[in-house]
């Protein structure tokens, strides 16, 4: 949910952006995107170790200004002098090239901030000027708003960890009695008969579990597991990444079920299994503007499988700062039943350089004709007609960008 802070000065601005990015940040650098009066894009990164990384980063952080059509920019350096000073005026520098308005260079260090454009010794002295987020009238604002401010950025990554102990035996045996209830769900029936039950089974287990979580219960391991199961049959995980993004833009009163479903199967899935849950986890916290929590669920997705190219998607996505904006709802055709996940808004969205794994991304499934890698030409939502498209700018890489809760 988009929120409202009023940010009246420097100070406010410093006190506000813990909570704007999840957590306090540091050894960073935040870059603030402005159109007209408004706030529109928060991206965090890590201060680079070195010239050439900083000169690379600045012009990143250039780009991805221009393509979302900013025209201000507030930056603000976390750390000592020496690491955030030159940085900032590169990535100032990269701004002002394309045309980009520089507001601001701010550097703040144990509980004090300089400008680094201001040259009035009376508003910015040599000592800096010291601020107090405890009686700042922005952070108050926003914890009013529910936003919360996590310790660092590991804090906010241990809430998307997955089982352990007893939790992850118990899940393990439930996966187990999952795969023998697959047996029976594909016994005499053809590869086209398992993926239409699969579907249907699917689509049923996620009704259920969104009525569950809607009226404030939870799913036993059990059910986990078989969800868990069938989410490795591609068509029903395209058909859940549709239901999810209709919930949401419907603003129909299921889009909080969703976030719990999803973030409960990935706390609790198998390690192994957790790809295509952590994916469309992924791509719920980036519709609804919560790039922080985007960007770790997708690192869930791709350390259990390095090759998932929906998880490749997810990256590309982030990488280049899309606006959820400038994505359309996803949908299927209506003459055909290709997997469609709205790459006509950036055919760009897959490298065809991008490793692909070979094995089935989560525990041991029975060899089952419909359950298994993505290994058709319409797994990452593309059409047979759409050309693989090299890198670009961006690349496919991820550039270790965060991004903050978006604001109005």
């Amino acid at each position: 949910m988009a929120s409202r802070l009023r940010l009246r000065g420097p100070a406010e601005l410093l006190s506000a952006m813990p909570y704007l990015m999840g957590f306090h940040p540091t050894d960073s650098l935040v870059a603030l995107g402005l159109r007209g009066c408004g706030l529109h894009l928060q991206l965090r990164g890590d201060l680079p170790d070195d010239h050439d990384a900083a000169a690379v980063l600045a012009e990143h952080y250039g780009r991805l200004f221009r393509r979302n059509a900013m025209d201000g920019a507030m930056l603000i350096g976390y750390g000592p002098p020496e690491r955030t000073e030159p940085f900032l005026r590169a990535v100032g520098a990269a701004m002002t090239e394309r045309g980009i308005a520089v507001l601001d260079l701010l550097r703040t260090h144990e509980g004090r901030y300089w400008s680094l454009l201001c040259e009035v010794p009376g508003c910015c002295p040599p000592e800096g000027r010291a601020f107090d987020p405890a009686t700042s009238i922005a952070a108050a604002e926003a914890t009013l708003a529910g936003l919360v401010a996590l310790p660092d950025r590991a804090a906010v990554a241990a809430t998307f960890a997955g089982p352990s102990g007893p939790a992850l035996e118990a899940i393990e045996e439930a996966g187990d009695r999952a795969n023998l209830r697959v047996l029976r769900l594909v016994a005499g029936r053809d590869p086209n008969g398992v993926r239409t039950a699969a579907v249907a089974e699917g689509r049923a287990a996620l009704d259920a579990a969104l009525a569950r979580y809607a009226s404030g219960g939870r799913l036993t391991d059990d059910e986990i597991a078989w969800l868990q199961v069938l989410l490795l049959v591609v068509d029903f995980r395209d058909r859940a990444w549709e239901r999810l993004d209709r919930d949401v833009r419907r603003a129909n009163g299921l889009a909080e079920a969703h976030r719990e479903l999803w973030t409960d199967l990935v706390r609790r899935c198998e390690p192994s299994a957790v790809a295509p849950s952590a994916t469309l986890l992924s791509y719920l916290a980036w519709r609804t503007g919560n790039g922080l929590h985007a960007s770790l669920a997708l690192d869930r997705a791709l350390d259990a499988d390095p090759g998932y190219s929906a998880a490749a998607l997810m990256a590309e996505i982030l990488a280049r700062g899309l606006s959820p904006r400038q994505v359309p709802p996803l949908g299927r055709s209506r003459r055909r039943t290709t997997r469609r996940v709205a790459v006509r808004a950036f055919s760009f969205a897959r490298s065809a350089s991008k490793p692909r794994s070979k094995l089935c991304p989560g525990p041991a499934v029975p060899a089952v004709p419909g359950f298994g890698p993505e290994d058709s030409p319409g797994a990452a939502g593309l059409d047979e007609e759409d050309p693989p498209v090299n890198g670009g700018e961006g690349g496919p890489e991820r550039p270790g960008l965060d991004e903050g809760r978006r604001t109005r």
